[in-house]
């Protein structure tokens, strides 16, 4: 990581979404909705619902509805916020580290 943050410019032209797309479909989640910032870099964040499985493995305040809950993952080039001050989650928002966490212990799967 650079000590200063410089922006990187992408170009709006390119399709930035698809590879995205395809790395969660990868992982076996096919209901993802993706939306690509272009404003400080490279951002991501990808919308998906899952299956809890093990709410006391679950992030303290994420938000949880009869074993169900819709998750956030912002998957980028540079830090933000959410890495920096939150460790990367906040809510139902995440890093996708923070996501495959919760996927390696067993928190979440797929929605069948």
């Amino acid at each position: 990581m650079k000590a200063n943050f410089q922006k990187a410019e992408y170009n709006s032209n390119y399709d930035h979404t698809t590879p995205v797309v395809k790395m969660f479909n990868e992982m076996g989640y096919s209901n993802v909705k993706v939306s690509t910032c272009l404003t400080n870099g490279l951002s991501h964040y990808v919308k998906l619902t899952v299956s809890v499985l093990n709410e006391g493995k679950t992030y303290a305040e994420m938000f949880l509805f009869n074993g169900i809950t819709d998750i956030e993952v912002r998957v980028s080039d540079h830090l933000s916020g959410l890495e920096k001050n939150c460790g990367g989650v906040c809510k139902n928002k995440m890093s996708l580290q923070a996501f495959e966490k919760l996927r390696n212990t067993g928190a979440i799967a797929l929605i069948n």
